[in-house]
């Protein structure tokens, strides 16, 4: 990995969200009884083709976990297993995994291994190619909120209408950056796998550290008016402060930002002001920038926030939503034990830790130590 400029952020960055509400209280683990993800796949697979699907139902095991276990058995190597993402170990998930045919026969015979381990195969289906990183709809979720007062109850529910309308920012959540939060100050020459994932999460630091700069300044703009903003923004005229004000989304679109059609599409250019009506509409959302090579950047008033997390990292660049909007929210209440079920549905690389800590107004996760462990293995 590249030795960063001394200027670039190696410290966390502030966190500022989308709602202004007062921080709401409740208690949430990450454990199997309190948290389940079922994955969606992209696309329906087509029953027929060297490859074996699995539908696996696994708790209380990480993805890698489950497939070092499905190795053994097997015999079927590790690189030849598809995943189109990992998911929790602390929960109830339900993913699809892919594997040669002839492999997957075996492990069929050996159910009640798989069930000491907390693991069930519930479906087999087949396709002509392995599952592919990134080959998925998105997730849906389910968690159980405790010790909730009614009060917070009804609180919750008003946010959940808010963040459905305007979405929240999309931020990388605490796992993607290890034990400590540091791994992407991490380096591992010998290992080509482990350090492109330290180099990957090095884009994802920077990424956070430009949407905070970005809701920092939309923050601002709630708050003061254009003539007070106009002392540390003196690159941006009067008048576009003014109509950066007038835009009814907090999420405000600097000319030059580069959008994309949502929940998926092609990236262009911001230049018309009608796209900050698509935007309420949830026509279009506006991305940030995972700074590598090939990648379109922003321009104009845009690109000069964008800029200084723009490093020329010997990676593949990409561009990530700078908001998501959640979808089936469900929330419901029950007062006799003060708890409530929560269930949502979230587009592929977007967190539901980073969704409920929107929700509650408050940093509720930090990076464990199992999850720098899973993606040491």
């Amino acid at each position: 990995m590249d030795k960063q400029p001394p200027f670039f952020p190696l410290d966390a960055p502030t966190r500022f969200f989308a709602s202004s509400h007062a921080p709401i209280e409740f208690y949430f683990k990450k454990c199997s009884r309190d948290f389940s993800v079922l994955e969606e796949p992209l696309y329906p697979f087509s029953g027929c083709g060297d490859h074996a699907v699995l539908k696996v139902r696994k708790k209380d095991q990480s993805t890698w976990e489950m497939l070092s276990l499905f190795s053994q058995i097997s015999g079927c190597k590790i690189p030849d297993f598809g995943y189109a993402g990992l998911k929790d170990k602390q929960a109830i998930s339900t993913q699809y995994i892919s594997m040669p045919k002839t492999r997957a026969t075996i492990l069929e015979k050996h159910t009640s291994i798989l069930l000491e381990h907390g693991i069930k195969i519930l479906e087999i289906n087949a396709h002509s190619h392995k599952i592919r990183l990134g080959h998925l709809k998105g997730n849906h979720f389910s968690m159980r909120l405790k010790k909730l007062k009614p009060l917070d109850a009804r609180k919750i529910e008003q946010v959940l209408g808010f963040l459905q309308t305007y979405g929240f920012p999309n931020y990388f959540g605490a796992q993607r950056f290890g034990k400590g939060g540091d791994n992407f100050k991490q380096s591992a020459p010998r290992s080509k796998k482990l350090n492109a994932f330290f180099l990957s999460s090095y884009q994802s630091h920077l990424f956070n550290h430009w949407l905070s700069a970005r809701m920092r300044l939309n923050t601002l703009l709630a708050n003061f008016s254009p003539q007070e903003l106009r002392a540390e923004f003196a690159h941006l005229k009067l008048d576009t402060l003014k109509a950066l004000q007038a835009q009814e989304h907090y999420f405000k679109l600097l000319e030059g930002d580069i959008l994309c059609h949502y929940p998926f599409g092609k990236y262009f250019c911001h230049d018309d002001p009608l796209n900050a009506t698509r935007l309420i509409t949830q026509e279009i959302a506006p991305t940030g920038l995972l700074t590598g090579q090939k990648i379109m950047h922003a321009q104009n008033t845009a690109w000069s926030l964008e800029c200084p997390y723009a490093h020329p990292l010997k990676a593949k660049g990409d561009r990530r939503y700078a908001l998501v909007f959640p979808a089936e929210v469900r929330f419901s209440y029950l007062p006799q034990e003060a708890q409530g079920k929560l269930e949502f549905f979230l587009p592929k690389g977007a967190y539901a830790t980073i969704f409920l800590e929107e929700i509650a107004g408050r940093i509720l996760f930090t990076p464990s130590k199992e999850i720098h462990a899973r993606f040491m293995a």
